[in-house]
């Protein structure tokens, strides 16, 4: 009897959720959107026990093997970069390579933006960037701050009804 196959493309995109799902703060939870537009996963922040109204949003790509010895690449459609730049939470990209079981990080706040008359662009991820040695309260902090500068926007510019 035949029955269908689990594919190496989509082992690797599970082994990767995975890896950086347990690289979080205990504290911290992942979830998989139901769609994928850009986002393959939704971090909610606590702090301690505490629920918070912070995220952390990821675009996880996955390799079997490692691009180089500096840097690693994400290939990223504009579309999904103006996407993923239009939303009110952080972005992190993070590439897994499974040949080393390792993962890099880059906030997407750093990605210049790309040409708009291309259909896709090349981002490099310093592999000084490893995530296992991340600081996740320096990105809390950070999350934090944008947090609250957008609040302050939106409350400036309240909605005034005519």
């Amino acid at each position: 009897m035949n029955f269908p196959q689990r594919t190496d493309a989509h082992r690797l995109e599970e082994i990767s959720k995975r890896f950086f799902s347990s690289s979080l703060p205990i504290e911290w939870t992942s979830e998989s959107p139901e769609y994928d537009y850009g986002v393959d996963l939704k971090v909610d922040i606590f702090d301690g026990n505490d629920a918070t109204s912070k995220e952390l949003l990821v675009q996880l790509k996955a390799s079997q093997l490692a691009h180089g010895r500096d840097y690693e690449i994400i290939d990223l459609s504009v579309s999904a970069y103006n996407h993923l730049w239009e939303k009110l939470q952080v972005v992190m990209l993070v590439k897994y390579i499974a040949e080393e079981n390792k993962a890099y990080w880059l906030l997407l706040s750093e990605v210049p933006e790309p040409p708009q008359n291309q259909e896709t662009f090349r981002i490099r991820i310093p592999r000084s960037n490893d995530l296992s040695n991340i600081d996740w309260n320096q990105i809390k902090d950070y999350v934090n701050d944008v947090h609250y500068d957008k609040l302050r926007a939106r409350r400036r510019h309240r909605f005034q009804r005519q």
